[in-house]
């Protein structure tokens, strides 16, 4: 699930060309529109290991765990999107977690399924299951309630900054 808006990233890099002080309040805008989805998120996270394996302190164990970020990002792509064969969204925000063990605990078992293909000995074991709810069970669980109310407040203020910035465009000239 992505909202799609064409044009925005470009946007943002002539903004910050223009007008630093307006991108980064439109920064600021965006962090508070997203900042009661991301408490969501970091409430939705278990204190305690969700399995028993993961209660130790290596790079996988749950005291490592760490909260989710938002992160705003209007670098070009590396990819030219500009060929015609190739259709590439860019990502603006991300809402990503940095710890390990919250991501493989978040997505285990989307990929597999629940039944491995390899030889029985080459097997690792699939404790998906032992998992309550579908894999993306805090970003995307959380994220798909609020995902309209986000949409139709980011689409508010980038045409509210749009507008200031082709008001201050026109006061240059």
């Amino acid at each position: 699930m992505t909202i799609q808006v064409k044009g925005v990233a470009e946007t943002l890099r002539e903004l910050g060309k223009i007008n630093p002080s307006l991108k980064k309040e439109l920064n600021k805008d965006i962090r508070a529109i997203l900042k009661p989805l991301l408490a969501e998120i970091n409430q939705s996270i278990p204190t305690s290991p969700p399995l028993s394996g993961m209660a130790h302190n290596g790079r996988t164990g749950w005291s490592n765990r760490k909260n989710s970020v938002i992160k705003i990002d209007t670098r070009k792509p590396r990819r030219n999107l500009n060929e015609p064969r190739m259709s590439v969204p860019v990502n603006i925000v991300r809402i990503t977690t940095k710890g390990a063990p919250v991501a493989i605990v978040d997505m285990a078992g989307k990929a597999g399924g629940r039944i491995s293909k390899r030889e029985a000995k080459y097997q690792r074991p699939n404790f998906a299951s032992a998992l309550p709810g579908n894999p993306s069970r805090f970003m995307w669980a959380k994220a798909a309630d609020s995902l309209s109310m986000i949409e139709r407040e980011m689409n508010d203020t980038i045409q509210r900054v749009v507008r200031d910035a082709n008001q201050e465009m026109a006061r240059i000239r």
